[in-house]
């Protein structure tokens, strides 16, 4: 009926596990940390530096988004891959794990000096916006697992992970890079691709971006400009729900 909340992009057992997710990054990082960082934006105030699609540019960008997530630059160190099996062959430490997928790896144990280390695909290099995803994610690694908040064997770490990027403020990158279509040409022929990264779907993204901005109390935020077409509506209409006295578990720490 007209006056019934709008209809959320995401079924029960997933708007669940965000909320709960929610709650346990709040309990774990603190309200005030939460409220305190800003949203990351796709723009020079937040990227100023120039950005050409080399290894030392992406290595200035891992520090930028390291400050944006209150990481210490000087405790990552960051490779570089072609192929995900032989980075982790030649660049794991002995008895580490590696985490994440194809585009980034984050390994359990430390460097000798004492860094995180990180790994990126270098198939990215041209792609700032899924390769700060990318980094994102794996800081959020830093975060989770360096930082002892997740144990590596927690069922559910890579999907918190991502939502992690959204609680920090660079949700717009990871809801972005989540699905992605690209044009390819050759000599003779012409397409699309499509291509995905992360562990949560652009519906999943929507409504947690929505949770994000609902519990800062922000009705109508100017950031949602730069989600890609479908997490926009997904956000939209999550946010409608929540505004409209939606049901969620969730209490707003910041009136609008």
């Amino acid at each position: 009926m007209f006056w019934s909340p709008p209809k959320l992009p995401v079924e029960a057992p997933e708007k669940e596990w965000i909320e709960k997710s929610f709650l346990w990054l709040l309990q774990t990082f603190g309200e005030a940390e939460f409220l305190r960082r800003p949203t990351v934006l796709p723009n020079a105030t937040f990227f100023p530096d120039q950005y050409r699609g080399t290894e030392d540019d992406a290595v200035i960008l891992v520090r930028r988004v390291c400050q944006h997530m209150g990481v210490d630059p000087d405790t990552v160190e960051v490779r570089f891959m072609v192929n995900r099996d032989d980075t982790a062959e030649r660049h794991g430490l002995p008895g580490s794990t590696e985490h994440s997928g194809a585009a980034g790896l984050y390994f359990n144990r430390r460097t000798p000096e004492n860094r995180h280390l990180i790994a990126l695909s270098v198939f990215n290099l041209n792609n700032p916006t899924k390769l700060v995803a990318t980094v994102a994610h794996e800081l959020g690694h830093v975060l989770l697992l360096g930082g002892g908040k997740l144990s590596p064997e927690d069922d559910g770490h890579e999907p918190l992970t991502d939502l992690l990027t959204v609680f920090w403020g660079l949700g717009i990158f990871t809801a972005n890079a989540s699905f992605q279509l690209t044009q390819w040409q050759d000599h003779r022929h012409h397409g699309w691709r499509a291509s995905r990264l992360g562990y949560l779907s652009e519906e999943m993204f929507g409504y947690s971006l929505a949770v994000y901005a609902w519990l800062r109390g922000e009705t109508k935020p100017a950031w949602p400009g730069h989600l890609a077409m479908n997490v926009g509506i997904y956000f939209k209409r999550s946010l409608q729900y929540l505004e409209k006295n939606g049901q969620t578990s969730l209490r707003r720490l910041a009136q609008p």
